[in-house]
Formats: structure tokens, sequence, C-alpha cells
């Protein structure tokens, strides 16, 4: 909704999640069948091949990006395996930042997403007049305290995205949209952003080597009392049998990509999690299940 602001907050004291690496169910109807199988290697291909007819050196940065990181657009068949599952037939069996485990933490946040643009333009990527604030804290499952320091909002140069100039309010997105990961459900979106900061943690600046990709959104409830991120068929949830009985909810996402002058690259995020393989957590998912929307053109429930 262009000219839209939406401001959400939460304050300390109430529930957050991080979420940990895991599997991910898989929609039937945005993954398709094991014999009729949807947005996987060969749209994954098909993206890296529209990338590589970027402008330089674009043409070169974004298909590696991809080819690094293909749960951006695609769940490559090779990746998959069958599930016992009522609804879902397929699950992706890499861990992915789209998993069900997560640990409940603490935290606060507020965010005003600022839309002034209803569409993407060729160009540098930082060329927008969509804007966000977001002041926010958390703490991991080992206690670590992190911070976010938003820069500037960024409409990602990735073939098939639609990110409404960067910021979108009002709007569905994910799912089979094309815009943001086919690993999330197709959902609705008070507002997102898309940008580039820094990330600090105790307290010190870890990403001094350059910025992160950022991604807020507020959105329908996609989370269910056992913490299970429902998949397509299984939306929108009845608002009762959310994780806290709400019908939205704040994800805060820092992405494995570095900006350079050259493009975005592949680099796992400096956090201080580690993890039981002795790895670091390479990406920041952070869940806030019980946020306001302070300053909204969109109240309500969620129906479709």
């Amino acid at each position: 909704m262009m000219g839209a602001d939406v401001t959400v907050r939460q304050e300390s004291g109430k529930t957050v999640y991080w979420v940990l690496p895991g599997e991910r169910r898989l929609s039937p109807t945005v993954f398709g069948t094991p014999d009729n199988p949807r947005f996987g290697s060969d749209l994954l291909e098909f993206r890296i091949e529209q990338a590589k007819q970027l402008p330089d050196p674009l043409s070169n940065t974004i298909p590696q990006l991809l080819q690094d990181l293909p749960s951006l657009v695609a769940a490559p068949e090779q990746a998959r395996a069958s599930v016992d599952d009522p609804v879902a037939q397929e699950k992706l069996t890499q861990p992915t930042l789209f998993s069900d485990n997560a640990q409940i933490t603490s935290g606060e946040f507020e965010v005003t997403y600022k839309d002034r643009r209803p569409y993407d333009l060729p160009g540098p990527v930082g060329d927008t007049p969509d804007d966000a604030d977001l002041t926010t804290s958390f703490t991991d499952p080992a206690d670590n305290e992190y911070e976010l320091q938003l820069d500037h909002i960024v409409q990602p140069p990735i073939p098939g995205y639609e990110t409404g100039g960067g910021v979108m309010t009002g709007a569905w997105h994910h799912g089979a949209t094309g815009t943001g990961s086919p690993l999330m459900p197709h959902l609705f979106a008070y507002g997102a952003f898309w940008g580039v900061g820094d990330v600090l943690v105790n307290g010190e600046v870890t990403t001094e080597d350059g910025f992160r990709v950022i991604h807020f959104m507020t959105t329908q409830t996609v989370r269910d009392q056992d913490y299970r991120l429902a998949i397509d068929e299984e939306l929108p949830l009845p608002t009762e049998s959310t994780i806290a009985g709400r019908a939205h909810h704040t994800h805060g996402v820092v992405l494995p990509i570095r900006p350079t002058a050259d493009g975005p690259v592949f680099d796992p995020v400096p956090t201080a999690f580690e993890l039981p393989n002795g790895n670091n957590q390479p990406f920041i998912h952070a869940m806030w299940e019980q946020e306001e929307l302070v300053e909204s053109p969109f109240k309500g429930e969620v129906s479709g």
C-alpha cells in the first residue's frame, strides 16, 4: 500500500523465539509431488540463467549466490526426502532457517515500515524512496546479546523477486509468489522490508567485513501451538491454534548474504551461538510472538 507507514512494537518481558537450523516440510501446492516436482532444480537453473543476463558484475555474483543459497528461490529435488505427514509428501533435508525447532529467549523491538513506491526499478539496489526505522535487541539460547543496526533499504537484485521498492505494506509474498523464499508459506504481510546493516553481539560489531542482509516482516501468524511452521495448505491458522493466540507476529531475519561492490555474496552471519556440530549458527531468525500494531491501516484477522 503505497504511502503507508506501519509501526510494530514488542516490549521486553514478552515471548521471543530463536529459530534453529532444521528440516522443512514442503507444501505440495508450491513444490508439487515426487512425480511432478515444482520450484525445484529446473526453476533454480532458470533463475541462474536469468541472473546471467543481468548487467556486470551482477551477472557473475547473483548466479553464484543462487548456487550457494538455492533456498532463496527453490528446493532442489536432490535435497528432498519423503515424509510421514498428513499434508506434506516431502521435506527439505538440508538445514534451513525455516525449521520447526526454536527456543524461547528474550528481547524487544520497534520497527516502522515506510512504503513510498509500489515497485522495484532497475539501477542501484539502494536507490529507492522506501525506508524503515528499526531498533531491536534480543538474545540467543546461550544468552548472548544481539543488536541490529539497519543502514539502508535495498531492492534485492534476484530474478523473480518484486519487493515493492524494498518495503511492502499490506501485501502477499513468499510461497509461490516469487518474492522471498518459497520455503515460507504464502502469507499476508502487514509490513516487510529488505535492507542491509550491521550485527552487534555482546556490544561489539561482528560484521566489520561488511553488512549483512536484514529482512523484517510483520505477518499473519504462521506457527501453531507446537511451533510448527505451517505450509500453504494449513493456512490461515485459527487464532486460537497459533503459538500465542494472536493474529500476527514479527520475524527478524539476518541472512548469510554480504553486499559487496560487485554484488551480494554468500557469507555466514557471525553469530556467537554454537550449534551441536561445533559451528556457529550462520544466520539469525528471531520471532516476536506478542507484538502490537502501533500504527497500521491493516487491522483484524487474515481470512485468506
